[in-house]
């Protein structure tokens, strides 16, 4: 699995070469803060890292579509027990950039799929019954960067699934309007450098 995505990255940051001019490679280091809605814990207390590659289009001097692909981790953590939910997945996300008064704005999809995940108990044991977690998590996300330099930017995230598609179910199933099961919601810090303005 670990070669599968490194040969992604890779495709993609070579992606632009294949291109022309208004494709640009670039790459995505950062951390990830995340919970999970339904697991009857707040705050985003679980820590990971997040990093890929990404492909940006220049539509205008304001403005650009970016496919990026990236690993990081999810779940949840219980700051006063061993409770906690360690997902990991593969995600590509689709996105519109808009520069405005030296500031990066951002929105798009998420389709992510799970690499691994699992729920341990309050002991810190494995609990295999609370272990079966949807493959895929569709999401949406906002952000916003500024320029550090003129390939370097550094950007905040906000992404959450959406409530359509939830990541796991609750238990027997139930639902309560749009709440149909448990979501992530993810707070991540990045740098994005670009190998060509």
């Amino acid at each position: 699995m670990t070669r599968l995505i490194f040969i992604c990255i890779f495709s993609l940051a070579l992606s632009s070469y294949c291109y022309g001019q208004n494709f640009k490679a670039g790459l995505i280091a950062g951390i990830s803060t995340s919970q999970v809605s339904g697991d009857q814990l707040g705050g985003f207390n679980k820590l990971g890292i997040k990093f890929g590659a990404s492909v940006n289009h220049f539509i205008n001097s304001a403005s650009r579509g970016q496919l990026a692909l990236y690993y990081i981790d999810k779940g949840s953590n219980d700051i006063n027990s061993d409770f906690r939910i360690d997902l990991s997945y593969i995600e590509t996300s689709w996105c519109i950039q808009k520069t405005s008064k030296g500031f990066i704005y951002e929105g798009g999809l998420l389709f992510g799929v799970l690499v691994d995940g699992k729920t341990f108990d309050i002991y810190g044991y494995e609990d295999d019954q609370k272990n079966d977690f949807h493959k895929f998590d569709i999401g949406a996300k906002l952000a916003a960067g500024v320029k550090l330099k003129p390939q370097l930017s550094m950007f905040w995230e906000l992404s959450n699934s959406i409530p359509f598609f939830p990541i796991q179910d609750h238990p027997g199933g139930t639902t309560y309007g749009l709440n149909k099961g448990k979501y992530n919601s993810i707070l991540s810090f990045s740098f994005r450098y670009l190998f060509s303005e």
